[in-house]
């Protein structure tokens, strides 16, 4: 593990917890209407982070490069408090709504040491469209502190372009089947990072996040289904 010099909690805002409390974070068909969260690690250097809603732990030790999967909860605004190995501070407080049957993401990005893009978490509401028969969809998020852009080459073909730190791109749509994905840098024939190969399924949607960093060749291309 590496240590962290500085990161700590993240608080999403104050709100009504008494739904929560009343039914925890249900999983299964009673919770048709619920709201979907997972956490995804992308902080290099911030060892596991812990998520917790009212001081009740509900994801341990989510490692860089993992995801908790989705979990069900019942929608409602809820104080979400997610915390890093070792002694930190408050990255961001924030106040936020879990609508009914809407899954989200929270991205923890950056980098908890000095000198670089500060850690912080991003929300982010998952886009759900209806795709083409046969069709599966990519999305790619740029969460390499210190990479200003990327490209996503798919087999040998640019299918996303300049996709900027911190930013979801559009999605693109690629008939089901095997693939071959990789980083390149915009309008250069460098590539960053090991290829990665992808098994698409119809009518799912993936989500690719870039994490690590270049300046130290642990840049890597991180696969990721969504709900």
């Amino acid at each position: 593990m590496i240590p962290i010099t500085q990161l700590g909690r993240f608080l999403l805002g104050a709100g009504a917890l008494a739904a929560l409390l009343a039914s925890g974070c249900r999983t299964g068909p009673q919770d048709d209407g619920a709201a979907s969260v997972r956490l995804i690690n992308a902080v290099p250097d911030a060892g596991g982070l812990d998520v917790s809603v009212d001081g009740k732990r509900v994801w341990k030790r989510a490692e860089f490069r993992t995801s908790t999967g989705f979990k069900n909860i019942t929608a409602g605004t809820y104080p979400v408090q997610i915390d890093a190995d070792g002694p930190g501070t408050t990255l961001l407080t924030k106040s936020f709504v879990f609508d009914k049957k809407q899954s989200y993401t929270l991205l923890a990005l950056g980098q908890a040491g000095r000198g670089g893009a500060p850690a912080r978490v991003q929300v982010l509401p998952d886009q759900k469209a209806a795709l083409p028969p046969g069709k599966a969809a990519l999305r790619l998020i740029n969460a390499s502190p210190g990479t200003p852009a990327v490209d996503l080459v798919v087999n040998t073909i640019v299918g996303l372009k300049s996709v900027g730190y911190g930013r979801r791109s559009k999605p693109v749509l690629l008939a089901s089947g095997h693939y071959s994905v990789q980083l390149a840098v915009p309008n250069t024939a460098q590539m960053l990072g090991e290829s990665v190969s992808l098994d698409l399924a119809p009518g799912q949607s993936y989500t690719l996040i870039a994490m690590g960093r270049t300046r130290n060749q642990s840049l890597s291309l991180e696969v990721y289904p969504d709900k």
